[in-house]
């Protein structure tokens, strides 16, 4: 494990460490793991070398690139790692050790050769995210997860939908119990079914209704993982709230050694409570007290003393509080204890007299003095930090635990009364304090986890429904394929004790115990069958596939020697125990290194820093990082005891040394410069554990023993000045102090780490900054001149915010300008502080907790001074001006009636109309009048005329996306909004509504619909995205600076609140972590309070303890970010300049909730005390006399003249600090433009909008000859499209998808077909049978006679005709209520021909026709771009003045992908190399079950090379255009390698594999040349129809021959063409 502080260079060390995986020999994976299965060489790519300069690499002593993993936590960092990676491995040469910065010499590395192969192998490694990883490791296997092969990632816009979809759904289902079929069809498990609709009741109505309701069912969506994380601590196997580990959960928060504490202190308190009652005021022997009095159960909890237990002692004290303190402030934030110097009394009698009873003086002066000590003692305990503590868990024992006070009766009435579980509809005593009962608590747990069940069956049903998965999907099936759970495919047979073993997977995920479980579970059903019910005749079956899927796994684990995960503080706890399933115990097979004795067989490296993990909105969970890291050590000192293959000579560890692979191996041979370099140092073959680097302390024996278990802590940062890196290490020091601790138990908090300046770095002082706006008023009123700019410092109210921004602003700007700035002195004197050098924009960052309120005030106030600004995502994309007015055309031209489009359209920048205008256009408009025509005559020109003529014409035809880009070319819309951010949002608005049409088709209505869904839910749904100028200033948030640095980095708004508090969490009543979620009801909305939630009240301490941890890493991460100067930018509430004096700033400190910049003040002040700096300005004087607390309160005064001078930052004497209070810290010697009011901008537009351009004055120009257009073209459309013009003209030019409107009696039902399926599922069965199934002879001995890829010549045997395999195939594809007997009997029988056929001979290793089989590759991807000369198209656009000629286009490029069933690679006796492609067709499958004749079967037998009967010349025919265009796809193919000089194939014309009869048929030279000219002429079509600007469908009549048969399957087979179209 590497522990990375930031700036410490762990990329670099990554990259070094994946490179030593690659190069060195001897190394852990090597001795203890078998090597997989390897290529012997690879061709293409980097790999340029004659084979005698390449490596064997089945033999290479290292790893390969695909076997080490490689995981980080962005797509730009896994970028980042692979070009570093590539770079790296180009800079090694052959030779002895040497870097002289642009080649490293190794001699490990035997030749050139073996560079360029890794550099091969690279591209194809696994590096990447998490997500992508986990999605290219089940993909191989998707059909046997059950995930259809088809489904396509869903897009963000997609999931949204899908999401708001699902949510509307689970509240439309309908109750009642005879309509629960719908919400199983909904997608709702059938067994919860009934249970998530009642469940969903309560919540509606125990949460003030469905409005809130559905936001805590939103949140739940949200934060998915955690739920399911925290329903593992607290469910049982049925689902219910277990008690005994729902409180194992609480308690786990709670320190035994404070509760102890606190409860030896309560008992000794209420021992002299009780004694002095006894001694001064009554004792049981003489007055007594009544029995079931609070003073009888008082004294009998001081006779019995606290219980053993936590949970005991806290129900205890509980009790102790429940007698003395005053019930109505029992939960309050301040309890009373001993009213009047007594106990309380209502309904529950003290027992005691009045202490004014007391006849002697004396004694009753000694009762009150004592009783008083002890109610200020009592005071004092409860209210410290340990008693504040102590009593959340004491007051979550009181409201839980069912148990009462000893010597209470039976009707005692609590002073809290808990709720049954049918809540009421209101109060019975309004005057009462209620709270949720342990049943209600438990029951409201349930109903949040049944309606979670619920929302994931129903977005899984909708996914299925529309062909999609998400990363969730990926998942889930990468836990179904690594049996982290019972694979879901598997459920619908698996015996539920077989299951209920699967899903228990443990606290150490790597281990398969579970899975060896179920197979133990299978076998006791073996021995007692009667047990497994009607799973008993299956049980040989389960216990099949759940070996095979086991078997699996070990195969996948074995393909993997090494892992290493990048930022793994940021995972979440899925994705660990997702990982962690790769590292148990893989296949082994004969010849294969002993099973080593380690739980973890692959080396892993995970590197990570507490310090900055900062995603719990994206729910990662750092405790998973600190809990892997213990494991990690724990196996490290495990292994180097037990594993005698890492101690061997020649050692790989030992105890007092590390060893350094790079110099530790037999050919170490360095350059004489290298042993010169810091003597030699870098050249030692092993390292002391206690040894240190240059000239840094020694390292503490904590941190030797934790480098011993493999633990290093990267100390050295490369990125920051010496002297600001210093002081930042005495912040962290308080900020990451215990003392901030709100748990002391809580697994989540970071500790400072001290970092060390780079010696180049080290006596940089750096700089650091304050920008500190006061808050004084100003009393007059603000100007009401509309063109005068709003000064925030000038008359009018405080706008702190414009403040703060404002001097941002102006100091981003003094510092690009290098212009000095100043600092006013407390006697009122200005000091000069001159820049040193300019700062290019792009070397600013500007960070902010978050967007809120902030973002658009700061690009504001940049853009005022000129600034460039790039600010990272820029809000919601429906909420940004420019789209918001497209959205609403959208509207607009899909309901044309609506009044309120109508308005929105006609008040928008599109068109501007005036109140008046609108008005009179409205009114004189009737109901139900189409409103676009009506539009018409109230367009303000000409123009505008023809723009809204032109929205009419387009919607006409559904041509929405050249409506809004013709809208966008043509219209005001960019003259309102003339900033490059609006052009961008324009572009992204229109590739979302592009991306939404071919999801949905392009209705308008319904497009329109689903961009009301999107706009409806949160502004974030679809965040804007601009790509930045090359040089601004970068803003963005915190989050999104991790992993960036920048020369100056502001730190924007740190006094903010927002960060930390709860209001967020409060407003959606719900709060999910890790430990536990709960839900915070309100059954009375009208009433004063709401019943008290001990669960919510926990988990908002958990929370708000998480919440304050990361707040303090969030610090940690923005600071850190900076190379020379930090400006802090904010003050608190109720700063003041005072004349005299300086900056006087309130100290305020919220323990529970600290703002960013308050936790930044106390670590000065605690840092001046640490340090005795008396004369410090952060510390109060009372500070000098004792250890400074936290209080909130107070005020420090501070003179920036004299902090200019020493800052008292800890770091090198005399460090300033740089305090800018207002703007006329700024020079300005030249003035500045003056700033545009928002009346003078509107003004400027309008009179941009209002002038039109000569057009006479502008010169005609030529059109131009466009010839470097490109087409995309699928080829499974091509037969369609050359057979019937009309469904290629509707398909390219229409966007229909003709199968779409196919006839409902000419689709093909599969109830009716003699196979039970459709013809295409079983296509898809076989094609799959043939794919997994097919045998493959190998290249022999002697290799391929021309060189193919390793995968292409792997001897595999032939296994079509295996039932088992079938069986396989149909649990993977056969769809339900298919009749599997019959679809195997004619697998079986196809099968059987082809295996006896051509083909069959072939694969078999047989020399037939002179051909043998020297490799094949089934379901081959290409990729072809064909130049195509056409027919001269002329391009035009429309514009509101009349078409524009813009080009003609003569040429073009088709660009084609697809897919190849089977490519054969064949060697002729005479020693030719082929190659070809071959086409399964599976037509006529139903003639082998039902016994029709089918035509094809008239070539049955025969051996002819070429079509032997009509019927396979029709099917020939039939295919020819694909087939034509997969043999040029090979025939380019071979041409290039020919050109470039390397062996090459001679291409064979295709052949079809008739799937009836098991022929193999070639195409003859003849038919194939003519389908070459057919497709060309296909392709022509294609590229007029795409690329003219018109191409009505009248032209289409033209193309139509009488020799083609009508058209099945477009609506226009028959009747009259329509010549209007598009």
């Amino acid at each position: 494990m590497i522990d990375a502080g930031a700036g410490t260079g762990k990329t670099s060390t990554i990259v070094d460490r994946v490179i030593e995986h690659y190069l060195a020999t001897d190394q852990r994976a090597t001795r203890l793991l078998p090597k997989p299965a390897r290529p012997s060489n690879i061709e293409g790519g980097m790999v340029t070398s004659p084979t005698s300069d390449r490596v064997d690499l089945r033999e290479w002593g290292g790893l390969l690139p695909s076997e080490v993993v490689l995981l980080t936590f962005t797509n730009r960092a896994a970028d980042e790692m692979k070009d570093r990676l590539r770079r790296a491995i180009s800079r090694l040469r052959p030779g002895p050790i040497g870097d002289d910065g642009e080649v490293r010499r190794d001699p490990r590395i035997s030749s050139q050769g073996l560079v360029e192969q890794l550099l091969t192998l690279l591209e194809d490694a696994p590096i990447g995210t998490i997500d992508s990883f986990l999605s290219q490791l089940v993909t191989p296997y998707r059909g046997m997860l059950g995930d259809a092969l088809s489904r396509e990632n869903v897009s963000d816009s997609g999931r949204a939908i899908l999401v708001e979809t699902s949510l509307r759904t689970i509240w439309r289902l309908a109750s009642e119990r005879s309509r629960i079929g719908d919400a199983v069809d909904a997608g709702i498990p059938a067994h919860i079914a009934s249970e998530v609709l009642s469940a969903r009741d309560r919540v509606a109505s125990h949460y003030s209704g469905r409005t809130s309701a559905a936001r805590v069912l939103r949140a739940i969506v949200g934060k998915s993982v955690f739920v399911e994380e925290s329903s593992r601590r607290i469910l049982d196997d049925g689902g219910n709230v277990d008690w005994n580990q729902l409180r194992m959960t609480i308690m786990s928060s709670a320190e035994s050694e404070e509760i102890s504490k606190q409860a030896s202190r309560t008992h000794s308190v209420v021992s002299k409570v009780c004694e002095s009652v006894k001694e001064c005021l009554q004792t049981p022997s003489s007055t007594g007290w009544p029995r079931e009095s609070r003073m009888a159960s008082l004294d009998e909890l001081d006779r019995l003393g606290p219980p053993s237990d936590d949970w005991g002692k806290l129900c205890w004290m509980g009790n102790v509080l429940t007698c003395i303190v005053t019930p109505s402030t029992l939960m309050g934030r301040k309890m009373t204890f001993l009213p009047r110097l007594q106990l309380p009394s209502d309904a529950w009698p003290s027992g005691l007299m009045s202490h004014a009873k007391i006849s002697d003086k004396s004694t009753k002066d000694r009762f009150t003095k004592a009783m008083k000590s002890y109610k200020s003692e009592l005071d004092l305990m409860w209210s410290d930090d340990l008693g504040s503590m102590v009593l959340h868990f004491v007051r979550t024992a009181i409201l839980l635990d069912e148990s009462n006070p000893p010597g209470t009766s039976d009707d005692w009435n609590p002073p809290t009364c808990p709720l049954p579980l049918e809540i009421p509809e209101r109060p019975e005593d309004p005057k009462k304090n209620y709270h949720f009962s342990l049943a209600s608590e438990k029951q409201n747990l349930r109903d949040l986890h049944l309606l979670h069940l619920g929302f994931q069956g129903v977005m899984k049903n909708l996914k299925q429904r529309d062909e999609v998965h998400d990363f969730d999907d990926i998942q889930r099936m990468a836990g179904d394929l690594l049996l982290a759970n019972c694979p879901e495919v598997c459920r619908t047979f698996y015996h539920p004790s077989v299951q209920r073993e699967l899903d228990s997977l443990g606290d150490s995920p790597w281990r398969d115990d579970h899975i060896l479980g179920a197979l133990d579970a299978i076998s006791q059903l073996e021995r007692d069958p009667k047990s497994a019910g009607a799973a008993s005749s299956s049980l040989a079956a389960m216990r099949a596939d759940l070996e095979t899927r086991h078997q699996l796994l070990r195969e996948i684990r074995r393909g993997f020697r090494a892992f290493i995960i990048d930022e793994a503080q940021d995972n979440s706890p899925l994705q660990w125990r997702l990982l962690s399933r790769l590292w148990g115990p893989r296949d082994t097979r004969e010849g294969d290194p002993k099973k080593p004795d380690t739980p973890w067989e692959p080396t892993i490296c995970y590197v990570g820093d507490v310090k900055q993990s900062i995603y719990a909105f994206r729910q990662a969970e750092v405790t998973g990082f600190l809990e892997f890291a213990r494991a990690l050590r724990a196996i490290n000192v495990h292994e180097f005891s037990s594993l005698k293959d890492l101690t061997r000579s020649p050692p790989l560890r030992k105890e007092s040394h590390s060893r350094d692979p790079r110099n530790d191996h037999i050919s170490t041979i360095a350059t004489a410069s290298e042993h010169m370099e810091r003597g030699g140092r870098d050249l030692a073959s092993w390292i002391p554990f206690d040894s240190t680097d240059w000239d840094l302390p020694a390292p503490s024996g904590e941190e030797i023993r934790a480098r011993k278990e493999g633990m290093v802590s990267l100390q050295v940062n490369y990125r920051t000045e010496g002297g600001l890196l210093a002081s930042m290490n005495e912040w962290w020091h308080d900020i990451f102090s215990d003392r901030h601790r709100i748990l002391t138990r809580g697994d989540f908090y970071a500790s400072a780490q001290t970092l060390h300046s780079f010696p180049e770095k080290r006596h940089n002082l750096g700089s650091i900054e304050w920008i500190c706006p006061p808050d004084s008023d100003h009393s007059s009123d603000p100007p009401t001149d509309l063109d005068v700019h709003l000064d925030p410092f000038g008359p009018g109210p405080t706008e702190r915010l414009e403040r703060q921004v404002m001097l941002i602003a102006q100091r981003v700007k003094s510092l690009i300008e290098a212009t000095p700035v100043r600092v006013k002195s407390s006697d009122g004197s200005w000091q000069t502080v001159q820049p040193v050098d300019k700062v290019k924009p792009g070397e600013i960052m500007i960070l902010m907790p978050n967007r809120v309120a902030l973002r658009d005030v700061i690009t504001r106030h940049l853009q005022d001074l000129g600034i460039p600004a790039q600010v990272d995502r820029e809000g919601g994309l429906l909420e940004r001006p420019a789209a918001n007015a497209l959205e609403g055309l959208l509207q607009f031209v899909a309901r044309p009636k609506s009044r309120h489009n109508a308005s929105w359209v006609a008040r928008s920048a599109l068109l501007g109309l005036s109140d008046s205008q609108l008005h009179d256009f409205l009114s004189s408009q009737e109901n139900g009048a189409n409103l676009l025509s009506g539009l018409l005559p109230h367009c303000v020109g000409e123009r505008q005329r023809s723009m809204v003529s032109r929205w009419a014409e387009l919607a006409s035809s559904s041509r929405l996306v050249d409506l809004l880009e013709e809208t966008i070319d043509m219209s005001d819309l960019l003259v309102a909004f003339p900033d490059a951010v609006s052009r961008q949002d324009v572009e992204q608005f229109v590739s979302l509504v592009r991306e939404l049409s071919e999801e949905v088709g392009g209705d308008p209505i319904v497009l329109s619909d689903r961009l009301r869904e999107l706009s409806e839910q949160s502004a974030q749904t679809l965040e804007a995205s601009t790509v930045p100028p090359k040089d601004a200033v970068r803003v963005m948030t915190i989050h999104s600076s991790k992993g960036l640095e920048a020369r100056v980095v502001i730190l924007a708004d740190l006094f903010s609140p927002r960060q930390t508090n709860m209001r967020n969490e409060q407003n959606s009543r719900l709060i999910v972590s890790p430990e536990m979620f709960a839900g915070h009801p309100n059954p009375w909305p009208a009433e004063r309070r709401t019943p008290k939630s001990a669960l919510w009240d926990h988990v908002s301490l958990l929370h708000r303890a998480r919440k304050n941890a990361e707040a303090r890493r969030l610090l940690y991460v923005a600071a850190t970010r900076a190379e020379e100067t930090l400006i802090i930018s904010g003050s608190p509430k109720g700063t003041e300049w005072l004349d005299g004096e300086g900056v006087k700033i309130p100290w305020t400190y919220d323990k529970s909730a600290p703002q960013l910049g308050q936790m930044w003040l106390e670590s000065l002040r605690r840092g001046s005390w640490r340090r005795a700096e008396l004369e410090s300005p952060w510390l109060d004087p009372s500070d000098s006399d004792s250890e400074p607390r936290l209080v909130d309160g107070g005020s420090i005064v501070v003179d920036p003249a004299r902090v200019l001078e020493d800052a008292y930052l800890g770091g090198p004497r005399d460090t300033g600090m740089l305090i800018l209070h207002h703007p006329e810290c700024f020079y300005d010697p030249g003035g500045h433009a003056p700033i545009s009011t928002p009346l003078q901008r509107i003004e400027s537009i309008d009179k941009a909008a209002r002038s039109t351009p000569d057009r006479s004055a502008i010169e005609s120009r030529s059109t131009m000859t466009d010839n470097y257009t490109r087409i995309r073209v699928n080829p499974s459309k091509l037969p369609s499209y050359f057979d019937c013009p009309r469904c290629h003209w509707l398909e390219v030019r229409a966007a229909v998808e003709t199968s779409s409107i196919l006839p409902i009696t000419a689709v093909e039902t599969s109830d009716k077909t003699p196979l039970s399926i459709d013809s295409a599922t079983f296509g898809t069965i076989f094609h799959r049978i043939l794919e997994i199934g097919i045998g493959n002879p190998g290249a022999g001995e002697e290799g391929p006679s021309s060189p193919l890829p390793h995968s292409w010549t792997k001897e595999t045997q032939d296994r079509i005709t295996d039932k088992t395999l079938h069986r396989t195939v149909f649990n993977e594809l056969l769809p339900p209520g298919a009749r599997a007997e019959i679809v195997s009997e004619a697998t079986t029988i196809m099968a059987e021909r082809i295996s006896s056929g051509k083909l069959g001979k072939l694969v078999g290793g047989e020399i037939t026709e002179g051909h043998r089989v020297e490799g094949l590759r089934t379901e081959m991807p290409f990729h072809i771009s064909i130049p195509l000369s056409i027919e001269a198209v002329p391009r035009s656009r429309w514009t509101p003045d009349g078409h524009e000629d813009l080009s003609t286009v003569n040429a073009t490029n088709i660009d084609m992908s697809g897919i190849i069933d089977m490519v054969l690679c064949t060697r002729t006796e005479g020693g030719l190399s082929t190659i070809r492609s071959v086409d399964l067709k599976t037509e006529g499958a139903e003639s082998l079950v039902d016994g029709t004749r089918n035509e094809l079967m008239d070539a049955l037998g025969d051996d002819s090379v070429g079509p032997a009967c009509n019927a396979e010349l029709s099917t020939l025919n039939k295919h020819r255009l694909q087939m034509a265009l997969y043999h040029i796809a090979l025939v380019r193919t071979e041409k290039q390698r020919e050109e470039a000089g390397l062996p090459h194939r001679e291409v064979l014309p295709p052949a079809i594999l008739v799937g009836l009869t098991g022929r193999l048929v070639e195409y003859p030279i003849q038919m194939l040349e003519n389908a070459k000219k057919d497709l060309f002429d296909t392709l022509a079509r294609t590229a007029r129809m795409s690329l003219a600007s018109e191409f009505p469908i009248s032209e289409v009549g033209g193309l139509l021959t009488e020799s083609k048969p009508i058209c099945r399957n477009c609506s226009f087979s028959t009747g009259p063409i329509p010549a209007k179209s598009p």
